[in-house]
């Protein structure tokens, strides 16, 4: 019997797609349980979660062993109980009984640092750690505009477009679809306002790239990958996320909408269809091989590509946590497959498990 758990920070988090997955594990193989890194017992060991009930249909309390698979959902913040649970999800990957499905990647700048020196450096946009608001304003006099990006973060949070106009400075920001702007004139105010900003949070600094269609709403396509049952990289489904006009990003959380990848496609004409889809594939089929190479193992990667007007693509983000929302919303036949998928490559994981022992032996 497969013990499988499912890892979230808390219960309510992504409770369908959890109970989508437990209703599809054969009983008779699979015992799914549901829990928080801080509810596992110091010195028991064990937790105090959900397990679920395939008679009843849903999910009870129980107390459990740590499942021999993990699948981590945890997505963290700078809170305190977030860096609890980091600590907690180290030590557990330590155990040598315990598998987790995938791990997660680290921040943005370590990705960036591997990208950037592999086959895919030219898709990769230059980036640069912002350090202080000095060094900012001094590289905007070689590329006028930039993007700032947290170093670790997610869903577009705290994502400024930095721009000198003149002997003025321009910051803006995508918030829930409406971009609001502040004005500085003078360098000093805007090297105060930049050392407030990156007292907080870590930022990076990159060149801010043209990625927006004719109607000049930002766009790009999200890609999800996953292993199969034969631990190998398949491509689960595009589709494309659009921003509002003269916006900044095309996150759904800053008000973007999602278009099927094939009526994006068949807008372009033949020849530029054929060369994006050649890059795509370019791009997809060599990406998780180069973080898999430097990184340990993956299960899942959720890809964000920009397109310039030029039509030159750019890799603008790659996350070990995918969300599901635009897959599933422009391929609805797909959430079959996405739901069984991760018990699938538990099961693969479960007969190679004893093979990787033999051979440490």
């Amino acid at each position: 019997m497969i013990s499988f758990g499912m890892m979230t920070l808390s219960m309510k988090s992504e409770q369908t797609y959890l109970t989508e997955i437990a209703r599809r594990a054969n009983p008779n193989m699979f015992t799914c349980f549901r829990f928080s890194p801080a509810k596992i017992h110091p010195v028991t060991q064990l937790v105090s979660g959900e397990k679920f009930d395939h008679k009843e249909d849903c999910w009870v309390k129980a107390e459990f062993p740590l499942p021999m698979i993990i699948y981590d959902r945890c997505f963290y913040t700078n809170d305190p109980s977030s860096k609890q649970a980091m600590a907690i999800v180290k030590w557990l990957k330590k155990k040598a009984d315990i598998s987790f499905l995938g791990n997660g990647l680290p921040n943005k700048w370590a990705i960036y640092q591997v990208l950037s020196k592999s086959s895919l450096s030219p898709y990769i946009p230059r980036t640069m750690l912002a350090a202080s608001g000095k060094e900012v304003v001094a590289q905007l006099e070689k590329m006028d505009k930039a993007v700032l990006k947290p170093i670790f973060g997610s869903g577009g949070n705290g994502i400024y477009k930095i721009e000198k106009s003149g002997g003025e400075f321009i910051i803006s920001a995508d918030l829930g679809g409406r971009v609001s702007t502040e004005n500085f004139g003078s360098t000093s105010e805007t090297e105060i306002w930049l050392d407030r900003l990156f007292s907080k949070k870590e930022y990076m600094m990159q060149p801010y790239l043209e990625l927006s269609d004719s109607q000049n709403c930002p766009f790009d396509i999200r890609i999800l990958l996953q292993k199969d049952h034969e631990d190998k990289w398949v491509v689960r489904g595009k589709g494309v996320r659009r921003g509002r006009k003269d916006g900044i990003l095309s996150n759904l959380s800053a008000g973007g909408e999602i278009i099927p990848f094939d009526e994006y496609a068949n807008s372009l004409n033949i020849r530029t269809k054929r060369f994006i889809l050649h890059e795509l594939e370019e791009i997809l089929s060599t990406l998780p091989g180069i973080l898999e190479g430097s990184f340990p193992r993956l299960f899942e990667l959720g890809v964000d590509i920009g397109v310039s007007k030029d039509h030159a693509l750019w890799v603008l983000d790659t996350n070990s946590k995918p969300g599901r929302k635009v897959i599933a919303s422009t391929n609805p036949d797909l959430k079959e497959v996405l739901y069984k998928a991760p018990l699938e490559y538990a099961r693969m994981l479960t007969e190679i498990l004893p093979e990787r022992e033999e051979q440490h032996l």
